[in-house]
Formats: C-alpha cells, structure tokens, sequence
C-alpha cells in the first residue's frame, strides 16, 4: 500500500479513535449532574408540592423542584399508572420521552469500539517500529548496533 494512504489512514484511526473516546467519557457526567433520590422520596415531595415538573423516559425519572432548590432523578416502576394521578392533582407538568432503543450491539459498540480502536492503533504503532528495526531506521540503526557487545 503507497506510504501516503498509510498516513492518511493512520491519522484518521487516531481521529475516530479520540472521538469515540470523547464521546464516552462525555456521556458519563450527564447521569450524576442531579442527585438520586428514593421513590418514596419522590413520593413524597411530589405530595408535597415540591415538585414542578418531571420527564418520564422508560422507567427514568427527572425532576426539578419549584422552589429552585434542583434537580433529582431517580428509577421508577415501569409502570408510570401507579405515580401519574399524583403528579396531575399536584399540577406537576410530565413529560414523556422516548427510552432509547439501542440494544445491546450499539451499547457494546459505544462501550468496546474505542478500547479495540486504541488496541489496534497499538498493534500498528508496534508493527511500524519492528519494521522500522529491521530494516536499520529504528533507534537501534540510528546511532549503533543492536547487537549486544
């Protein structure tokens, strides 16, 4: 393969690889920005008219408060029935969003995509310096021999 396109390819594998990195390590401050509360917490809050508003994605639950106090999240039942009469006698505004439906292959591809890109960028890397020290352009050719004295 010409040396050029081994370059081009080269540096995209370190550009895609710092994206998926990114994009992993910036998905993970979203879920402790606001604290976890209990259901019975939630519960109770609501009853008692400290909530102003929540958004219901699949069993997911994110709220904030009316006095300005924050925000909270917490893992509800799947069924949101059991809470919803609460939340309208209360005059809580709900909002309802997609869970998101990624399935197990997206996650692991989210998940495994970036180690296995460092890994093979890696293995690149290592197999450029052998080639480069066999052929005597690697530091051992540079300045001396490899061969023990």
């Amino acid at each position: 393969m010409n040396q050029t396109v081994k370059t081009v390819l080269f540096w995209l594998l370190i550009v895609v690889s710092a994206l998926l990195l990114w994009n992993v390590v910036k998905s993970a401050p979203e879920q402790t920005r606001s604290p976890e509360v209990t259901y019975s917490q939630f519960i109770s809050d609501v009853e008692a008219g400290k909530v102003v508003s929540v958004i219901i994605t699949g069993n997911r639950i994110q709220g904030q408060y009316r006095d300005g106090k924050g925000t909270f999240r917490l893992t509800g039942p799947s069924n949101p029935g059991a809470f919803l009469d609460k939340l309208k006698d209360k005059g809580v505004e709900i909002v309802f969003k997609d869970a998101p439906t990624g399935g197990l292959p997206v996650q692991l591809l989210g998940t495994w995509a970036p180690l296995i890109l460092l890994a093979s960028l890696w293995l690149f890397i290592i197999r450029q310096m052998r080639h480069l020290t066999r052929r005597g352009g690697g530091a051992a050719g540079v300045g001396g021999s490899s061969e023990l004295r």
